[in-house]
């Protein structure tokens, strides 16, 4: 076995930049030893210390932290580390498992694309449904992308929530102004809901311009059966430009909780 490791050794077995590897020892982490020719040579307790950085690394620790458990380091603080080691593991596991969670679903929410009725009027039963909910007067042509990073933002909700046909705008029955943003959530502190009861819904592909034509037509088609709007239309943007570049691929579907027209 070889004593002595040269920096370039060291960099391409640790795939650790050299300037890197000098900083550690500006900072007093390791200690490697000089040639004749004044060369850095590393040794096997050098090679143990650089895992213990790498390791202390993906703690997040800093090079003061670092520079403290080496100097201090026993049975006792190495139990602590490896059980505090193990705890970011299993956190990471999890952040992990959700993220596949998410990606299944949409991919199965995608897969079942081609299922949905299109350009027809339907009504169809829903439980309720809670959400988060964020007030806003937006442009029909804007993108509601920054208003739902908004809500995200200020409910800390997972960026990977979205895409599961789980968000979209709140439109006026009568101005069909667009008034907000929403994206749904089983938590607890929800501030909106979507009632539970009967919604008519209609599912469209391309450009979003026609929600407006929609929105008429969709009355007159309750009217027509004895049914009216009770509150809003729910306009949820199943494929979008997250999905594809192409708008005739957009897919939007407009739902709306109905109730029997008053007499």
């Amino acid at each position: 076995m070889k004593k002595y490791y040269k920096i370039k050794e060291i960099s391409d077995l640790y795939n650790i930049q050299t300037d890197s590897l000098r900083y550690y020892e500006e900072m007093d982490l390791i200690h490697p030893l000089r040639s004749s020719s004044n060369y850095r040579l590393y040794t096997i307790n050098d090679i143990y210390v650089l895992n213990i950085i790498r390791d202390c690394l993906k703690l997040g620790y800093s090079t003061n932290q670092i520079k403290e458990y080496l100097n201090n380091r026993s049975m006792n603080q190495t139990i602590s580390f490896l059980k505090e080691e193990k705890d970011i593991i299993e956190q990471k596991i999890i952040e992990l498992q959700n993220s596949l969670n998410s990606i299944e679903n949409r991919l199965n929410s995608l897969n079942q694309i081609h299922q949905l009725n299109f350009n027809t009027f339907e009504i169809k039963e829903f439980d309720s449904r809670t959400c988060f909910r964020l007030k806003r007067n937006i442009d029909q042509d804007a993108s509601v992308d920054y208003y739902l990073t908004e809500l995200m933002k200020k409910n800390h909700l997972d960026v990977s929530i979205l895409g599961d046909f789980n968000s979209g705008s709140i439109i006026d029955k009568d101005t069909y102004q667009y008034a907000s943003v929403f994206i749904l959530s089983n938590r607890k502190d929800c501030d909106f809901l979507l009632k539970k009861g009967s919604y008519c819904i209609y599912t469209y592909k391309g450009n979003y311009v026609r929600s407006n034509e929609i929105f008429i037509h969709m009355k007159q088609w309750l009217k027509e059966r004895g049914f009216e709007v009770e509150d809003f239309f729910y306009e949820f943007l199943l494929v979008d430009i997250h999905e594809t570049m192409n708008p005739d691929e957009y897919v939007t579907q407009i739902q709306a909780k109905i109730k029997s027209l008053a007499i």
